[in-house]
């Protein structure tokens, strides 16, 4: 072994709390890095092989009714491989073991073979027999939240008509990938199911014998999706078509695609933080290190080493402690990783969802890892190299404990000796106190990052049920009737209040830019269901006019006053001119909202609704859930109070324990760095406090100056912690806004005190863990040691 290698590991194994330090807060950013980018790719390489494999449909069109024979005709539609007619319809479940009904999508199975778009994956069970009508799958979410397995009956209305259902098979579908209830945002598995049947079966049901009113296509490699779309069109606009739709208006590709880019806004944003960190623990280390060899260095250049190999001897260090931490974050990303996946298996069904982090993520993660641990020690090293060999060899110069200025000197008089031993060698070290304190603050920063989300995903369901949504059940009609229907729905057995509202799926176009959303009618001075805007304040609909939700005006490029125009996608397809009355906030949801009689009347449909939001009295709940499932017209039925506790079990489970994991990242985060403070101190001032001993200061005393210093550092960081940590909280919320979630900034004070004492805390411990070092002090030995 070469003098400088064996001189390496001697280096390297006196350094091994500093090395041990620097390798958990690189692993730790290295594990948030590899988990993001490796599950963004798994996330992503599973979506396409899952498409491909199934047959993902490129396009999408409901319609009101066409006759088959127009099947042949869209397949011949330039750009079209594969067309699938459907029958498709709403339907409500009479579930024993459910209280309240049950809704349910119904799609056709082909009368032969299997779908040519939108294939399914079958789990469990098998194919229904068309020459039995009975005889459906569900799809998985549905059947595990209930725990139905194959032969299982299922009581269903369709279309008026009570019907008895066997399950024959499990299944999963590309199209269902993230699967929610119409009107929902997030999925209630056990309240929302859908269900496969055969042609006949629901031709039957609906009235559609030899017709279709839904259809997929799948579109050839390198087609015009624009071209294929106005074909589509085309041939089926006479038939009530509401427009064909592309992937991204799909809501299960809609939300995959939102994780996916939020995904990459994490992989670029946490990691960050402790790659800075870890880059300034290289930098103590090395400077300490290069410090402490002064003469050393002298030697080796006197003896004919070169300013190069003098530079890779220190460098080399600094690439073990990016090995080490590369191979710690790897195993701790892997074990990260593989724990998200299984989070994401609860929420996007598909065949078979595992992490891998592919060789270019590792590339990645390297290339961080031995970037932080160069930039850290680059200062370091190039000073070693710059050190003439006689300069080395001298002693260094004297610290000089006289600056400050006569307002330093006069606060200083005011301290004991031992405060001013601390506030002086603040003052001496400025760079070292500087990180020290930038690198606790960072840690205060992230655990105030990570508590922000907590406090927003509370507050926005807090004013989402708490102030917007105060009704207590939302009834869906399947088809929109005349108002005359609410006195029915007022006979229901303890409905104390009725609302009604209207949705109308239109395309909004402004210049050349057109938008397909969902234009809401609401009530006049409505007080179950409300529009709450940001600022907490009740947005009445205009009295003229359309409200257009920011992300929506966003889009269109649309302002206060501007004229667009709005086409209805169903029924008679009316085009009108509105003005735009103003634009609004909402924090979930980006659609368009009216009067209910402005709607109606643009619409030329004066009086129909398609639903209404109802109170109930607590004591009549169980006679109105029975007398619901035996109503024929309803599409759906929304109990808020269900969705409220499944969105905020969700929430507790999982957001809870990744809050957990980055608290645990930011202890490690401020752990090291005062870990590696305190050392950096207790090796400078061994002399020092070996002093105050033989003085006859008491221990208590001497760890007063090692553990004050850690501790005035920390509590210098606060500000900036607060003020940037806040900065990053406002920013990540607008960064992981999307089109249906404004996350809007919320100042918690308890997540604020746990970040700042919990941090202080971690910073105390590994301090006390230092100061041990103290009692352990040979104080003849450092007493006779030579300047």
């Amino acid at each position: 072994m070469r003098p400088l290698d064996a001189k390496l590991l001697r280096d390297i194994w006196r350094m091994r709390m500093h090395a041990a330090g620097i390798v958990l807060v690189l692993g730790c950013g290295l594990a948030v890095l590899i988990m993001a980018v490796g599950m963004r790719a798994s996330l992503e390489k599973t979506r396409l092989q899952y498409y491909a494999d199934k047959h993902m449909a490129d396009l999408a069109v409901s319609l009101v009714r066409a006759p088959d024979r127009l099947a042949p005709v869209m397949e011949n539609a330039p750009g079209v491989a594969a067309v699938e007619t459907r029958i498709s319809g709403y339907a409500l479940l009479d579930l024993p073991q459910v209280a309240e009904p049950v809704s349910a999508r119904l799609i056709s199975l082909p009368r032969q073979g299997r779908p040519r778009v939108n294939d399914l994956a079958l789990t469990a069970g098998r194919w229904p027999d068309p020459a039995h009508p009975e005889e459906a799958l569900v799809n998985e979410a549905f059947a595990t939240a209930l725990r139905l397995r194959p032969g299982s009956p299922l009581d269903a209305i369709l279309h008026g008509h009570r019907q008895r259902l066997v399950i024959t098979g499990i299944a999963n579908s590309p199209e269902f990938v993230f699967v929610t209830a119409p009107g929902e945002m997030f999925p209630q598995p056990e309240r929302f199911a859908v269900i496969w049947m055969g042609r006949d079966a629901l031709g039957e049901a609906y009235d559609m014998r030899g017709a279709f009113n839904d259809a997929v296509i799948r579109l050839a490699a390198g087609a015009d999706i624009r071209a294929a779309t106005r074909a589509i069109d085309d041939t089926l606009t006479p038939y009530g078509s509401a427009g064909a739709t592309g992937r991204d208006r799909m809501m299960s590709d809609r939300f995959l695609s939102e994780e996916l880019s939020q995904l990459g806004i994490l992989a670029s944003f946490i990691p960050t933080f402790f790659l800075i960190v870890a880059a300034f623990l290289v930098n103590i280390s090395m400077g300490r290190v290069i410090a402490t060899e002064r003469a050393n260095i002298g030697l080796l250049k006197a003896f004919g080493y070169s300013d190069l190999a003098i530079a890779w001897h220190y460098a080399e260090s600094a690439l073990i402690f990016g090995t080490l931490g590369l191979i710690a974050g790897i195993a701790a990303g892997t074990v990260y990783g593989r724990f998200i996946a299984g989070m994401y298996r609860q929420y996007y069904h598909f065949p078979n969802l595992e992490f891998s982090a592919s060789l270019p993520t590792l590339i990645l993660a390297a290339a961080a890892s031995f970037a932080a641990a160069g930039l850290g020690a680059w200062n370091a090293v190039a000073r070693a190299a710059r050190l003439p060999p006689a300069e080395a060899l001298a002693p260094p110069q004297p610290a000089n404990y006289a600056q400050g200025g006569g307002l330093f000197h006069g606060f200083a008089e005011g301290l004991d000796a031992k405060s001013r031993i601390i506030l002086r060698r603040i003052v001496r070290f400025p760079r070292r106190a500087a990180t020290t304190a930038l690198g606790i603050g960072l840690a205060i920063s992230i655990l105030i990052v990570t508590q922000s989300f907590p406090a927003e995903m509370t507050y926005m369901l807090d004013v989402h049920f708490g102030l917007a949504n105060r009704q207590d059940v939302t009834l869906t009609l399947s088809e929109p009737q005349e108002a005359g229907v609410l006195h029915d729905i007022e006979r229901l057995p303890g409905v104390i209040t009725v609302e009604p509202f209207r949705i109308d799926g239109v395309a909004f176009s402004k210049d050349q830019r057109r938008v397909e959303e969902a234009l809401f009618g609401l009530a006049e001075g409505a007080t179950l269901n409300r529009l709450i805007g940001r600022d907490l304040s009740v947005i009445a609909p205009p009295t003229e006019g359309v409200w257009l939700s920011r992300p929506l005006a966003r889009k269109l490029e649309a302002r206060a006053g501007d004229d667009i125009t709005i086409e209805q996608l169903r029924g008679r397809r009316i085009r009108a001119t509105v003005r735009v009355a103003g634009i609004i906030d909402p924090m979930i949801g980006s659609s368009a909202y009216m009067s209910l009689g402005n709607l109606s009347s643009l619409m030329r449909e004066p009086g129909r609704i398609s639903g209404a939001y109802l109170r109930l009295d607590p004591a009549a709940y169980a006679a109105f859930t029975a007398r619901l499932k035996q109503t024929p017209a309803l599409m759906g039925a929304s109990f808020v109070s269900l969705a409220e506790r499944s969105m905020r079990k969700n929430f507790n489970e999982h957001m809870g324990l990744m809050t957990a994991i980055y608290s645990s990242f930011a202890a490690i985060m401020a752990g090291g760095v005062a870990f590696s403070a305190a050392r950096v101190t207790l090796a400078e001032q061994e002399r020092d406090l070996a002093t105050l001993r033989v003085l006859g200061f008491s221990r208590l005393e001497v760890s007063y100056v090692l553990i004050g210093e850690i501790m005035v550092l920390a509590l210098l960081s606060l500000p900036f912690a607060v003020l940037f940590g806040t900065g990053m909280a406002i920013w990540m919320t607008h960064l992981f806004s999307t089109e249906n979630f404004a996350f809007p900034y919320v100042f918690d004070p308890a997540g604020y005190a746990f970040a700042i004492s919990f941090t202080l805390a971690c910073v105390l411990v590994a301090a006390l863990v230092v100061r041990g070092a103290v009692d352990r002090l040979d104080m003849v030995g450092v007493l006779k040691a030579r300047d």
